[in-house]
C-alpha cells in the first residue's frame, strides 16, 4: 500500500502542509521561547546528533534565522509542527536538500509530553510526499541513534528501509554510529 496521505495531506502554495491533525509550517522568532522549552529537555536533546545542550533561546533563534535562509535559497524545508486542534507547537520536521539537489535528507524532533502520539509518522509521511510530488526528488535520506527505536519506526512507517550504520559527528558526544535510512522516489511511487 502506498503511504501517499493525500487528499487528507494539502501542501499549499506557501510550501505550507495541512495533515489531518497537524499544520506544518515555516519557523517564526515567535517559535524560539517554546523551541527552547522543548528542546531544553535532556530527554529529547540526547536523541539528536547536531543540537546543543542546554538548547536556549538564542540557539532556537538562530536556527529559525538559518531556516530562513535555507528556504530562501531552495535548500531546505523546515517545518513547525503545530497541533491543528489547539495549536500548540509539537516539534519540528525538517527537510534539507544535499549538494546534488536531487536528494532530501529528513530531520525532526518532537517535544516528550507528545511522544507516543503518532506525531511525528504524520508529518514524515506528509514531508516525505512533499518531497518527491513537489520538489521531484529521487530521495530521501535520515539517520537514527541506534538505540531511539521510537525514531526509528517512524522512519520505517514514513517508508524509509534500513541501508547501513555510518559515523557521524555529533555536537555533544562526538563521532557516533548512527543507523541511515534512505528512500528512493521510485520504491514510494511503488508502495514500498
Amino acid at each position: 500500500m502506498r503511504l501517499r496521505i493525500l487528499p487528507r495531506a494539502r501542501i499549499v502554495a506557501s510550501h505550507r502542509i495541512d495533515t489531518d491533525r497537524l499544520l506544518l509550517r515555516s519557523p517564526n522568532v515567535a517559535d524560539a521561547p517554546r523551541i527552547s522549552e522543548l528542546m531544553g529537555n535532556w530527554d529529547v536533546a540526547r536523541w539528536l546528533v547536531r543540537v546543543p545542550f542546554p538548547y536556549r533561546v538564542a540557539h532556537a533563534e538562530a536556527w529559525i534565522e538559518r531556516s530562513s535562509q535555507e528556504r530562501a535559497a531552495s535548500m531546505g524545508w523546515p517545518f513547525i509542527m503545530v497541533r491543528r486542534s489547539d495549536g500548540v507547537l509539537l516539534g519540528s520536521m525538517d527537510l534539507s536538500l544535499e549538494a546534488d539537489r536531487i536528494t532530501g535528507t529528513l530531520g525532526y524532533w518532537v517535544g516528550e509530553d507528545y511522544w507516543g502520539q503518532g506525531y511525528a509518522t504524520e508529518a514524515a509521511r506528509a514531508v516525505v510526499e512533499f518531497a518527491f510530488e513537489t520538489l521531484n526528488l529521487k530521495s530521501v535520506t535520515a539517520n537514527a541513534l541506534p538505540d531511539n527505536d521510537r525514531s526509528i519506526r517512524v522512519l520505517e512507517k514514513a517508508g524509509l528501509r534500513y541501508v547501513d550504520r555510518r559515523p557521524e559527528d555529533t555536537v555533544e558526544r562526538g563521532r557516533v554510529d548512527t543507523d541511515f535510512f534512505a528512500l528512493e522516489r521510485t520504491a514510494w511511487r511503488a508502495g514500498a
